[in-house]
């Protein structure tokens, strides 16, 4: 929770640059490790101590059990990501 106004749309226009905000201050993001890196230190800088942001990680088999009231689909299939080896 973000103790702050201020700081608390700070956050919100960082996580809506990196995903979609589903609820007022649920955000879903699809990415790699290290634009989740990039992301918290991003977060890391606009928040203070007393402020708490919760993440959770998502499997693709745990992201196919989440449901919604919506018509469409709200939990997409993660973007297809290239290998180079």
């Amino acid at each position: 929770m973000i103790q702050e106004p201020k700081r608390l749309r700070r956050v919100a226009k960082i996580m809506e640059g990196f995903g979609e905000r589903i609820q007022y201050s649920v955000f879903r993001i699809y990415s790699t490790d290290k634009e989740l890196e990039k992301l918290r230190w991003k977060l890391a800088k606009v928040t203070e101590e007393e402020d708490n942001i919760f993440y959770l990680t998502l499997c693709t088999k745990c992201a196919s059990g989440a449901h919604t009231q919506e018509k469409k689909s709200a939990w997409p299939e993660a973007p297809k990501t290239l290998k180079i080896l």
